[in-house]
């Protein structure tokens, strides 16, 4: 599928798309029926696959946290999704400036009906594989100044994108950002040779409304994320990031060939 073709069946409300079942997986109200059944496909599969959403959805509040306590006020995220249910902006501080993006110009609208008039916050179309649309927009400066010390959020996209599209988008990142800087992202730290036959079911629906998914072991990731440094401390699965103990069971674990997903915070 040609990139052209790939977007316009993200756009398309007649079929599945991967944000708006995300968002009915969180509880959210922004999806269509298809996007409803779609999701209750993949939970029958695999039920702890709605789980694993809820936990990135986590991670990216426990990220966005640590980074404000650090002092970041500053906030760039790709593949945002719809933001409602805790994200950066209803976390952050007031005074927090954030731009959000997506692909899907569908989600996008819906976005800016739900953050309103809300001066600290803009949202804007942008394809993840490609920062740097964004980044020479002209949406950056009036938002951030001059100041490129940024904490960009890279949450529950690294796996739908080839490995050669990851590491231009984080090098673009990189070379982007002011010192200080912190990149936060998860991603599935898995061996597609070992993931089972029902995971690999779940891929198949995914191929099918034309946003694969792209499975990759997590020494893979820092590979492609160089020179971003990994941060303290380091990557951990993600029910260990919000301290709830293991909440996947060893037999959830070993479907995805590896250990799952996992949360990491890189500094430049």
């Amino acid at each position: 599928m040609d990139a052209e073709s790939r977007l316009l069946s993200i756009a398309d409300p007649s079929r599945p798309n991967a944000g708006r079942i995300y968002d009915y997986m969180l509880g959210g109200h922004h999806n269509f029926e298809v996007d409803r059944q779609a999701a209750e496909t993949v939970v029958q599969i695999a039920p702890f696959m709605s789980k694993s959403l809820i936990l990135i959805r986590w991670f990216l509040g426990e990220a966005v946290r640590r980074l404000i306590n650090q002092g970041h006020d500053r906030f760039l995220d790709f593949a945002s999704g719809l933001p409602t249910m805790e994200h950066i902006h209803e976390i952050a501080p007031p005074g927090t400036r954030v731009i959000y993006s997506d692909i899907d110009p569908v989600t996008v609208e819906y976005g800016r009906e739900i953050l309103g008039g809300n001066p600290n916050v803009r949202y804007v179309e942008c394809d993840a594989g490609r920062p740097e649309d964004l980044l020479g927009s002209g949406v950056p400066e009036p938002m951030f100044g001059q100041e490129r010390r940024l904490a960009i959020g890279f949450n529950g996209i690294s796996y739908f994108l080839p490995d050669e599209t990851l590491r231009h988008a984080l090098r673009t990142l990189y070379d982007w950002a002011g010192g200080g800087s912190s990149l936060f992202l998860c991603d599935a730290d898995a061996d597609m040779s070992r993931v089972t036959d029902k995971i690999k079911t779940v891929f198949d629906i995914y191929s099918k409304i034309g946003q694969p998914i792209y499975i990759r072991p997590k020494e893979r990731l820092f590979e492609l994320a160089a020179p971003w440094r990994i941060e303290e401390p380091g990557p951990l699965p993600l029910d260990e990031w919000v301290d709830l103990g293991k909440v996947y069971t060893p037999e959830e674990q070993a479907e995805y060939g590896g250990t799952g997903f996992f949360g990491v915070i890189f500094r430049k």
